[in-house]
Protein backbone atom coordinates (compact mmCIF):
# COMPACT_ATOMS: atom_id res chain seq x y z
CA UNK A 1 0.00 0.00 0.00
CA UNK A 2 1.69 3.28 -1.05
CA UNK A 3 2.01 5.89 1.65
CA UNK A 4 3.26 9.39 2.22
CA UNK A 5 5.27 10.70 5.11
CA UNK A 6 3.33 13.38 6.95
CA UNK A 7 5.26 15.45 9.46
CA UNK A 8 2.95 16.71 12.17
CA UNK A 9 3.93 18.54 15.34
CA UNK A 10 2.92 16.78 18.55
CA UNK A 11 -0.42 18.09 19.80
CA UNK A 12 -0.51 20.20 22.93
CA UNK A 13 -3.40 20.79 25.30
CA UNK A 14 -3.82 23.74 27.63
CA UNK A 15 -5.12 23.09 31.16
CA UNK A 16 -8.27 25.15 30.62
CA UNK A 17 -8.94 23.86 27.10
CA UNK A 18 -12.28 22.26 26.23
CA UNK A 19 -11.15 18.87 24.92
CA UNK A 20 -13.31 15.99 23.69
CA UNK A 21 -12.11 12.44 23.08
CA UNK A 22 -13.94 10.52 20.36
CA UNK A 23 -13.68 6.78 19.95
CA UNK A 24 -15.07 4.76 17.06
CA UNK A 25 -15.05 1.12 16.03
CA UNK A 26 -16.53 -0.99 13.29
CA UNK A 27 -16.25 -4.73 13.85
CA UNK A 28 -17.52 -6.74 10.91
CA UNK A 29 -16.92 -10.03 9.19
CA UNK A 30 -13.95 -10.19 6.84
CA UNK A 31 -16.20 -10.56 3.80
CA UNK A 32 -19.35 -8.56 3.20
CA UNK A 33 -21.47 -10.14 5.85
CA UNK A 34 -22.70 -7.23 7.89
CA UNK A 35 -21.34 -5.44 10.85
CA UNK A 36 -22.04 -3.20 13.77
CA UNK A 37 -20.33 0.11 14.27
CA UNK A 38 -20.34 2.65 17.03
CA UNK A 39 -18.92 5.80 18.52
CA UNK A 40 -18.62 7.38 21.95
CA UNK A 41 -17.54 10.76 23.27
CA UNK A 42 -15.83 11.66 26.53
CA UNK A 43 -15.03 15.03 28.05
CA UNK A 44 -11.29 14.77 28.58
CA UNK A 45 -11.22 16.68 31.86
CA UNK A 46 -12.42 14.13 34.43
CA UNK A 47 -13.25 11.55 31.74
CA UNK A 48 -16.92 12.43 31.89
CA UNK A 49 -18.94 10.21 29.55
CA UNK A 50 -21.10 12.35 27.22
CA UNK A 51 -22.74 10.14 24.59
CA UNK A 52 -22.63 6.91 22.61
CA UNK A 53 -24.40 5.46 19.62
CA UNK A 54 -24.21 2.24 17.61
CA UNK A 55 -25.84 0.86 14.48
CA UNK A 56 -25.84 -2.26 12.32
CA UNK A 57 -25.78 -2.67 8.54
CA UNK A 58 -26.19 -6.02 6.79
CA UNK A 59 -23.70 -5.55 3.94
CA UNK A 60 -20.42 -3.95 5.09
CA UNK A 61 -16.74 -4.75 4.95
CA UNK A 62 -14.58 -4.19 8.02
CA UNK A 63 -13.19 -0.89 6.70
CA UNK A 64 -16.63 0.36 5.67
CA UNK A 65 -17.87 -0.39 9.20
CA UNK A 66 -14.90 1.55 10.64
CA UNK A 67 -15.69 4.60 8.49
CA UNK A 68 -19.37 4.40 9.45
CA UNK A 69 -18.33 4.37 13.11
CA UNK A 70 -16.24 7.49 12.52
CA UNK A 71 -19.17 9.18 10.80
CA UNK A 72 -21.36 8.49 13.84
CA UNK A 73 -18.94 10.68 15.83
CA UNK A 74 -19.99 13.72 13.83
CA UNK A 75 -23.65 12.99 14.56
CA UNK A 76 -22.86 13.02 18.29
CA UNK A 77 -20.71 16.14 17.99
CA UNK A 78 -23.53 18.13 16.41
CA UNK A 79 -25.16 18.38 19.85
CA UNK A 80 -22.05 19.52 21.75
CA UNK A 81 -20.08 22.73 22.25
CA UNK A 82 -17.13 22.98 19.92
CA UNK A 83 -13.71 22.24 21.34
CA UNK A 84 -10.53 20.44 20.44
CA UNK A 85 -10.94 16.82 19.42
CA UNK A 86 -8.86 13.73 19.95
CA UNK A 87 -10.05 11.02 17.57
CA UNK A 88 -9.25 7.40 18.49
CA UNK A 89 -9.84 4.24 16.52
CA UNK A 90 -8.25 0.82 16.20
CA UNK A 91 -8.16 0.74 12.39
CA UNK A 92 -4.64 1.67 11.31
CA UNK A 93 -5.78 1.79 7.69
CA UNK A 94 -8.69 4.17 8.27
CA UNK A 95 -6.69 6.49 10.56
CA UNK A 96 -3.80 6.65 8.12
CA UNK A 97 -6.13 7.19 5.14
CA UNK A 98 -7.77 10.07 6.99
CA UNK A 99 -4.34 11.58 7.72
CA UNK A 100 -3.33 11.23 4.05
CA UNK A 101 -0.60 8.67 4.76
CA UNK A 102 -2.26 5.78 2.88
CA UNK A 103 -4.05 5.91 -0.42
CA UNK A 104 -7.74 5.16 -0.42
CA UNK A 105 -8.41 3.28 -3.66
CA UNK A 106 -11.79 1.59 -3.16
CA UNK A 107 -14.52 3.89 -4.55
CA UNK A 108 -16.88 3.18 -1.66
CA UNK A 109 -14.19 3.99 0.90
CA UNK A 110 -13.22 7.14 -1.00
CA UNK A 111 -16.78 8.43 -0.61
CA UNK A 112 -16.88 7.59 3.10
CA UNK A 113 -13.44 9.16 3.65
CA UNK A 114 -14.46 12.38 1.88
CA UNK A 115 -17.67 12.59 3.89
CA UNK A 116 -15.72 12.17 7.15
CA UNK A 117 -13.11 14.76 6.10
CA UNK A 118 -15.84 17.26 5.24
CA UNK A 119 -17.52 16.77 8.61
CA UNK A 120 -14.34 17.05 10.66
CA UNK A 121 -13.15 20.15 8.79
CA UNK A 122 -15.95 22.13 10.46
CA UNK A 123 -14.28 21.59 13.86
CA UNK A 124 -11.50 23.95 14.96
CA UNK A 125 -8.86 21.39 15.96
CA UNK A 126 -8.61 17.61 15.84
Amino acid sequence: MPYQTVLMPPPTVELDEHLLTLSFDGPARVRRGGGAYGADIWKHQGWEFLAAVSEYAPDLTVNEAEYHGMLLCSDLLAKLDRGCLIVCGDSNQVIRQMRGEFECKAPGLQLLRQKALDQFRSWPQH
